[in-house]
Protein backbone atom coordinates (compact mmCIF):
# COMPACT_ATOMS: atom_id res chain seq x y z
CA UNK A 1 0.00 0.00 0.00
CA UNK A 2 3.38 2.16 0.91
CA UNK A 3 4.50 2.05 -2.71
CA UNK A 4 1.05 2.66 -4.55
CA UNK A 5 0.56 5.63 -2.21
CA UNK A 6 4.17 6.42 -3.30
CA UNK A 7 3.29 5.79 -7.13
CA UNK A 8 0.06 8.30 -6.71
CA UNK A 9 2.14 11.38 -5.00
CA UNK A 10 4.37 11.04 -8.18
CA UNK A 11 2.28 11.14 -10.50
CA UNK A 12 0.21 14.07 -8.25
CA UNK A 13 3.01 16.07 -8.77
CA UNK A 14 3.74 15.42 -12.12
CA UNK A 15 0.09 16.53 -12.93
CA UNK A 16 0.31 19.44 -11.35
CA UNK A 17 4.10 20.02 -12.34
CA UNK A 18 3.61 19.30 -16.42
CA UNK A 19 5.32 21.95 -17.86
CA UNK A 20 3.98 21.95 -21.66
CA UNK A 21 4.75 24.05 -24.99
CA UNK A 22 8.24 25.59 -23.91
CA UNK A 23 8.75 27.67 -22.04
CA UNK A 24 10.54 28.93 -18.58
CA UNK A 25 10.60 27.03 -15.53
CA UNK A 26 9.00 28.69 -12.31
CA UNK A 27 11.24 28.17 -9.62
CA UNK A 28 7.86 26.53 -7.84
CA UNK A 29 7.23 24.05 -10.92
CA UNK A 30 11.12 23.07 -11.20
CA UNK A 31 10.40 22.11 -7.29
CA UNK A 32 7.84 20.11 -7.46
CA UNK A 33 10.07 18.32 -11.00
CA UNK A 34 12.36 17.42 -8.36
CA UNK A 35 9.80 16.20 -6.01
CA UNK A 36 8.23 13.73 -8.67
CA UNK A 37 12.33 12.53 -9.49
CA UNK A 38 13.05 12.24 -6.19
CA UNK A 39 9.63 9.76 -5.36
CA UNK A 40 10.02 7.91 -8.80
CA UNK A 41 13.34 7.20 -7.81
CA UNK A 42 12.81 6.10 -3.95
CA UNK A 43 10.04 3.65 -5.28
CA UNK A 44 12.66 2.38 -7.88
CA UNK A 45 14.92 1.84 -5.09
CA UNK A 46 12.15 -0.42 -2.68
CA UNK A 47 11.45 -2.35 -6.24
CA UNK A 48 14.99 -3.21 -7.15
CA UNK A 49 15.72 -4.03 -3.22
CA UNK A 50 12.64 -6.39 -3.15
CA UNK A 51 14.40 -7.84 -6.43
CA UNK A 52 17.76 -8.14 -4.81
CA UNK A 53 16.77 -10.05 -1.41
CA UNK A 54 14.29 -12.32 -3.68
CA UNK A 55 10.74 -10.70 -2.21
CA UNK A 56 9.15 -9.43 -5.30
CA UNK A 57 8.34 -11.80 -8.50
CA UNK A 58 10.52 -10.96 -11.62
CA UNK A 59 6.97 -10.04 -13.72
CA UNK A 60 6.41 -7.35 -10.83
CA UNK A 61 10.24 -6.18 -10.87
CA UNK A 62 9.39 -5.84 -14.81
CA UNK A 63 6.14 -3.79 -14.70
CA UNK A 64 6.65 -1.59 -11.98
CA UNK A 65 10.30 -0.23 -12.95
CA UNK A 66 8.74 0.27 -16.63
CA UNK A 67 6.12 2.25 -15.74
CA UNK A 68 8.22 4.07 -13.22
CA UNK A 69 10.61 4.46 -15.75
CA UNK A 70 8.04 5.78 -18.17
CA UNK A 71 7.30 8.22 -15.62
CA UNK A 72 10.67 9.38 -15.13
CA UNK A 73 11.40 10.09 -19.11
CA UNK A 74 7.86 12.41 -19.13
CA UNK A 75 9.82 14.22 -16.54
CA UNK A 76 12.70 14.62 -18.70
CA UNK A 77 10.98 15.69 -21.89
CA UNK A 78 8.91 18.07 -19.85
CA UNK A 79 12.00 19.40 -18.39
CA UNK A 80 13.55 19.75 -21.99
CA UNK A 81 10.35 21.56 -23.08
CA UNK A 82 10.16 24.05 -20.63
CA UNK A 83 14.03 24.30 -21.16
CA UNK A 84 14.72 23.34 -17.62
CA UNK A 85 18.04 23.55 -15.92
CA UNK A 86 20.77 20.51 -16.95
CA UNK A 87 20.75 19.12 -13.36
CA UNK A 88 17.13 18.18 -13.56
CA UNK A 89 17.31 16.96 -17.10
CA UNK A 90 20.18 14.85 -16.50
CA UNK A 91 18.89 13.28 -13.21
CA UNK A 92 15.15 12.39 -14.51
CA UNK A 93 17.49 10.51 -17.67
CA UNK A 94 19.35 8.95 -15.22
CA UNK A 95 16.32 7.69 -13.10
CA UNK A 96 14.77 6.89 -15.85
CA UNK A 97 17.69 5.06 -17.80
CA UNK A 98 18.19 2.59 -14.42
CA UNK A 99 14.50 1.88 -13.87
CA UNK A 100 15.37 0.32 -17.90
CA UNK A 101 17.77 -1.88 -16.92
CA UNK A 102 16.33 -2.76 -13.76
CA UNK A 103 12.70 -3.78 -16.99
CA UNK A 104 15.34 -5.42 -18.52
CA UNK A 105 16.96 -7.65 -16.17
CA UNK A 106 14.38 -7.86 -13.08
CA UNK A 107 16.08 -11.62 -12.52
CA UNK A 108 19.50 -9.84 -11.92
CA UNK A 109 20.07 -9.71 -7.92
CA UNK A 110 23.29 -7.86 -8.09
CA UNK A 111 22.46 -5.57 -10.66
CA UNK A 112 19.10 -4.78 -8.73
CA UNK A 113 21.17 -4.55 -5.49
CA UNK A 114 23.85 -1.61 -7.87
CA UNK A 115 20.65 -0.21 -9.19
CA UNK A 116 18.65 0.04 -5.50
CA UNK A 117 21.64 2.30 -4.37
CA UNK A 118 21.87 4.13 -7.33
CA UNK A 119 18.30 4.85 -7.05
CA UNK A 120 18.80 6.02 -3.64
CA UNK A 121 21.20 8.63 -4.41
CA UNK A 122 19.25 9.98 -7.12
CA UNK A 123 16.34 10.14 -4.63
CA UNK A 124 18.76 11.91 -2.06
CA UNK A 125 20.11 14.32 -5.04
CA UNK A 126 16.56 15.46 -6.01
CA UNK A 127 15.52 15.83 -2.31
CA UNK A 128 18.05 18.41 -1.99
CA UNK A 129 17.79 20.19 -5.24
CA UNK A 130 14.30 20.53 -4.18
CA UNK A 131 14.85 22.53 -1.09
Amino acid sequence: MVRLATVGVALGLLALSSCGGGGTLSKEALQKQYEAIQSLAAEGALVADGAADGRTTETFVSVQSLYLSEAAGKIETDLRSANGPQPAVSLARRVAEDLDRLHEEPDDAELARRLSEELQASAADAEERAK
